[in-house]
C-alpha cells in the first residue's frame, strides 16, 4: 500500500480527493494519507487510513511499512507558472492521466442530522464565505482575523452591502456566515458555533440550500464536491487554477470563465477583490435555487 503525504490548507487537500480513484487504479489498491486535515477524507472507501499529520510524524511505522511513500507540493512545481488547474498539477505530479470530469469527492452523510440542525427549519437559505485562509485549529477567538494579504478577503462593508441586496430582493431568505469565531460577523445573517469543516459540505447538500457565495477558499471547493452552485469572488489568485466552471467567477475586471487573461493579471493588485456589490449580487441572481449538479 502507498502513503501519499498532502500537505497545505483545507481547499488544496480537498482538491486532492478529486484523483484518489485514479491513484487507486493505478496502484490497484487502496491508499493511506498523511493530511493535516483527515475528515476531507472520511467515509471515503478508497483510502484505508488517513492519519493525522498533527499528531503523527513522518516516520511513523505505519507510513515507513508503505510500499511507496509518496510527496509532490504543486506550490513548488510547474503549477507556480499559472497554466495548470490544482487537480490538473496533482495528476501530473503522482502520475496520473487528468481528465476533465475530476472533481473533489467528499463523502460526509454521518454529518447530515448535524447538517439539519444547524440550517434549521425547512426554509431556504444559501451560505456565504467572504474570509478565509485561516487555519481553523490554532486561532485566537480574542484577536480579530486580519489577513496580511489585502488581495485575499472581501471587504467587510461591502459584504455587508451584498447581504443587504440580497435580503431585499429575498427577505425570506436565511443567509448562513461560514466563519471563525474572530471572523467578521453581518447583519440579518446566522453564524453556528464551531464545529468541523467537512459538516458544512453535507450543509450545502441539503435541498434547501440555494447557492453561496464565497472567496478563494474551502467553501467552494467543497460545493464543487456537492454539487452546488455560487459565486466565486477572486482576488490574488486565479480562477483557472482554483476555480469551477459551475460557479459564476469575478473579479475586478471580469465576470465570465473565458474573459481570463494571464498576461493581464496583477497578482499583487488589491482592487482585484473589489467587486462592486452589485455586480456580486447580479452574478448570484444567475446561480439563486439551481438544483444541484450530479
Amino acid at each position: 500500500m502507498n502513503t501519499y503525504i498532502i500537505e497545505g490548507g483545507i481547499g488544496k487537500q480537498v482538491a486532492f480527493t478529486a484523483i484518489i480513484d485514479a491513484l487507486v487504479k493505478k496502484d490497484k489498491e487502496k491508499i493511506q494519507i498523511l493530511s493535516p486535515y483527515v475528515d476531507i477524507f472520511g467515509g471515503n472507501t478508497n483510502v484505508k487510513y488517513a492519519l493525522d499529520a498533527n499528531t503523527i510524524p513522518v516516520h511513523d511505522k505505519r507510513i515507513l511499512d508503505s510500499q511507496n511513500i509518496c510527496y509532490c507540493e504543486p506550490y513548488k512545481a510547474n503549477f507556480i507558472k499559472g497554466e495548470q488547474h490544482i487537480i490538473q498539477s496533482y495528476c501530473k505530479l503522482f502520475g496520473v492521466k487528468y481528465e476533465e470530469y475530476m472533481r473533489p469527492k467528499m463523502y460526509t452523510d454521518h454529518y447530515v442530522s448535524d447538517a439539519k440542525r444547524v440550517a434549521g427549519d425547512d426554509k431556504d437559505f444559501i451560505v456565504i464565505q467572504f474570509s478565509g485562509g485561516q487555519p481553523p485549529a490554532g486561532f485566537s477567538p480574542n484577536n480579530q482575523y486580519v489577513s496580511n494579504d489585502p488581495t485575499r478577503n472581501y471587504n467587510p462593508f461591502l459584504a455587508q452591502k451584498v447581504i443587504d441586496l440580497i435580503k431585499e430582493k429575498h427577505e425570506d431568505l436565511k443567509i448562513i456566515n461560514f466563519g471563525l469565531p474572530n471572523e467578521p460577523n453581518y447583519n440579518n445573517t446566522e453564524k453556528p458555533e464551531l464545529m468541523p469543516f467537512a459538516q458544512w459540505h453535507e450543509i450545502l447538500k441539503l435541498p434547501n440550500c440555494k447557492g453561496f457565495i464565497s472567496t478563494d477558499s474551502c467553501l467552494s471547493h467543497f460545493a464543487r464536491s456537492a454539487g452546488r452552485k455560487g459565486v466565486a469572488i477572486w482576488g490574488g489568485t486565479r480562477w483557472p487554477q482554483f476555480g469551477y466552471k459551475q460557479n459564476r467567477n469575478i473579479n475586478k475586471w471580469w465576470s465570465e470563465w473565458d474573459e481570463w487573461d494571464n498576461e493581464k493579471f496583477e497578482p499583487q493588485d488589491p482592487r482585484n477583490i473589489m467587486v462592486e456589490p452589485e455586480v456580486v449580487f447580479e452574478q448570484f441572481e444567475k446561480i439563486y435555487g439551481k438544483e444541484l449538479i450530479k
